[in-house]
């Protein structure tokens, strides 16, 4: 096995996600990685916000990449404190072929990722996203469960 020098971890806030940063970084320690750290503003969920909101796109864009923004600089603080490398990524588009495309541009060893996002779906064990990242990704991907209470 090849040695894991990045660790691709897609966060979005939930509490699986935080999870899954948590734990990315005691492996980037373990490996002496570094982390990158992406959000993805979901353009489906943008367009649909926009549609029932009324909102202008560019406008509500901008609120998203500024939010995304600010909890990628959060968690990159943390990285540091722990003394973990960190690289902050942000894009919008369908997150799953995203974080496929960022996974391939860091060229990253492994990632990390919360079993269920912020759009949380009944129809099955795992988020749609997850499920699509784990059938298309062809290096080890890691599912973190929230903490249970």
């Amino acid at each position: 096995m090849a040695q894991i020098t990045k660790i691709l971890v897609p966060v979005d806030g939930s509490e699986a996600s935080l999870a899954a940063h948590r734990l990315a970084l005691e492996a980037a320690r373990a490996f002496g990685a570094e982390v990158v750290l992406l959000y993805v503003v979901d353009e489906s969920a943008l367009d649909e916000i926009c549609r029932l909101s009324g909102r202008q796109r560019p406008h509500l864009l901008h609120e998203m990449q500024e939010s995304g923004m600010k909890l990628l600089l959060s968690l990159s603080q943390e990285a540091q404190q722990q003394g973990v490398a960190a690289v902050v990524d942000i894009h919008a588009g369908m997150p799953d072929e995203v974080i496929m495309d960022e996974a391939n541009r860091h060229q990253v060893g492994m990632i990390v990722m919360g079993k269920i996002g912020r759009k949380r779906h009944r129809r099955s064990l795992l988020g749609s996203v997850t499920e699509r990242i784990l059938e298309a990704a062809d290096l080890p991907v890691l599912v973190v469960s929230p903490k249970q209470g």
